[in-house]
C-alpha cells in the first residue's frame, strides 16, 4: 500500500486534499498531529499520525467524531507503530434501528411453549404438544404446570443475562434490540438460549467491557441463588438408584462448593435432580462457556476491552484448547469449537481504540477470569 505524505503541493485534483486540510484544523486541542497521509483507499482516504491528548477524558472520542460530521466523516482512533493515529472514515455511520418489538415477543411466546414441554418430558409426565395437539385442554395444563419450574428458571436466567447487555447498552446510548430467545421444538433443552443484537459501533474498551461483562454477571446472579434452590428442592437417593441423577451431570468448582454447604445427601447417597437444579447448572455452564476468550462471545469483548489487539493471540490459545478439550475430555468442547470457529476468533476493535478501561474496571475484568474457571465443568456430561 503507498502512502502520500499530506503536503501543500499535492495536485490539487486529489479529492481528499482540502478535507485533510480542513480535519486537521479540527483536531486542534484534542489530537496533536505529526503527520498526515493520503491514500489511494476508500475505506480510510486520510490518516492523520501524532499524539492524542484526551485519553482519559470520556468526551474526547466524541468531540472529535462532533466536529467531523459537518464534513461528512467518521473518526477510527487506533494506536500504530508507536504513534496515535485518526484514520479517517468516508461518511457518518447512523446509530440504527431496532426494529417493532412483534418478533421478539412471538419468539419469547413459542420459547415459553418449548420449555414448557422440555419441562414436562424432563420430569417424567408426558410430551405437552400431543396433548395440545389432540385438544386434551386438562392435560395440556397439568403437562404445563409439571414444566414450569424448569421452564421458568432456565427463561429467567436467559432472559436477565440478556437484559444485562441491553441495559448496558442503552445506558452508554448503543442501539440494541430486545432479547430474541430461540425455541427448540423438538428434544433437548426447549431452547437453544437468546441473543440481543446491537445495532450501533462500540464507542470505546469501556462501552465494549460493561456491555459485553454486564449479560454473564448478571445471569450468574440470578443462577447461583436458583441453584442452591434445586439442590434444597433435589431428592437424597441412594447412589446406584437409575435415573436422572447428579451423577449424570459433571460438576464445576462453584457447583461442587454449592453441593457441599447445601446438599442433604449423606456418604453414599446422590440427589435425584429437581428441574431447577437442571436448569440453574444449564444456566451456570452457559455462563461459563460465554466467558470464554473468543470473538463475539462475552468473554470475547471482555479479553478485547482488555488486551486490546493482543487479545486475538488469548482467543487463538482457548481456541485450541477447546480443540485439545474435545479430544481428551469431551465432545462438547468440539462443539463449541465449532461454533467459536464459525463466528471467527478475532473481535473488531472499536472507534475508539486508544483510551484504556480505568482501574477498577482491570480488576473486575481479573475477576471475570477467576470466575470462568469456577464456573467451567470439564466434563459436561457424564
Amino acid at each position: 500500500m503507498t502512502l502520500l505524505p499530506f503536503s501543500p503541493f499535492l495536485a490539487p485534483e486529489d479529492p481528499y486534499q482540502e478535507a485533510a486540510s480542513r480535519l486537521q484544523g479540527e483536531l486542534r486541542g484534542l489530537f496533536e498531529v505529526q503527520d498526515v497521509h493520503l491514500r489511494r483507499s476508500r475505506e480510510t482516504p486520510i490518516i492523520f499520525s501524532g499524539r492524542y491528548l484526551a485519553p482519559e477524558r470520556e468526551d474526547g472520542y466524541d468531540e472529535i467524531r462532533r466536529r467531523f460530521q459537518p464534513y461528512g466523516f467518521t473518526p477510527l482512533l487506533r494506536h500504530d507503530g508507536g504513534y496515535d493515529q485518526v484514520l479517517v472514515l468516508p461518511g457518518v455511520i447512523p446509530q440504527g434501528r431496532t426494529g417493532s418489538p412483534l418478533i421478539n415477543v412471538l419468539l419469547l411466546i413459542a420459547t415459553v411453549l418449548t420449555t414448557l414441554a422440555a419441562g414436562a418430558d424432563l420430569a417424567g409426565r408426558g410430551r405437552l404438544f400431543e396433548a395440545l395437539l389432540s385438544g386434551d385442554a386438562g392435560r395440556a395444563g397439568s403437562l404445563a404446570l409439571s414444566g414450569a419450574p424448569f421452564a421458568l428458571t432456565l427463561l429467567s436466567i436467559l432472559g436477565v443475562h440478556e437484559f444485562g447487555h441491553y441495559a448496558a447498552a442503552r445506558w452508554h446510548g448503543v442501539t440494541a434490540t430486545l432479547p430474541y430467545f430461540i425455541p427448540m421444538p423438538v428434544g433437548g433443552l426447549g431452547t437453544l438460549g437468546a441473543f440481543i443484537s446491537v445495532r450501533s459501533p462500540m464507542k470505546n474498551r469501556t462501552v465494549l467491557f460493561d456491555i459485553g461483562l454486564a449479560g454473564p454477571l448478571a445471569g450468574f446472579f440470578v443462577a447461583l441463588p436458583l441453584l442452591v434452590v434445586g439442590i434444597l428442592l433435589s431428592e437424597p437417593v441412594p447412589g446406584f438408584t437409575p435415573g436422572f441423577t447428579q451423577r449424570a451431570l459433571g460438576s464445576s468448582i462453584l457447583v461442587t462448593l454449592a453441593d457441599s454447604l447445601f446438599s442433604r445427601a449423606e456418604a453414599g447417597q446422590t440427589l435425584a435432580l429437581h428441574p431447577v437444579y437442571f436448569a440453574a447448572w444449564i444456566g451456570l455452564l452457559i455462563t461459563g462457556i460465554n466467558l470464554l476468550p473468543v470473538g463475539q462471545l462475552d468473554g470475547g469483548h471482555v479479553a478485547y476491552a482488555l488486551f486490546g489487539r493482543a487479545a486475538h493471540y488469548v482467543a487463538r490459545g482457548a481456541f485450541l484448547l477447546l480443540i485439545v478439550a474435545g479430544f481428551a475430555l469431551s465432545m462438547t468442547w468440539l462443539v463449541w469449537g465449532f461454533f467459536v470457529l464459525f463466528g471467527g476468533l478475532h473481535h473488531p476493535p472499536p472507534l475508539n481504540d486508544i483510551s484504556r478501561l480505568d482501574g477498577g474496571r482491570w480488576l473486575l475484568g481479573l475477576a471475570t477470569i477467576g470466575l470462568f474457571f469456577l464456573l467451567i465443568i470439564p466434563v459436561p456430561f457424564a
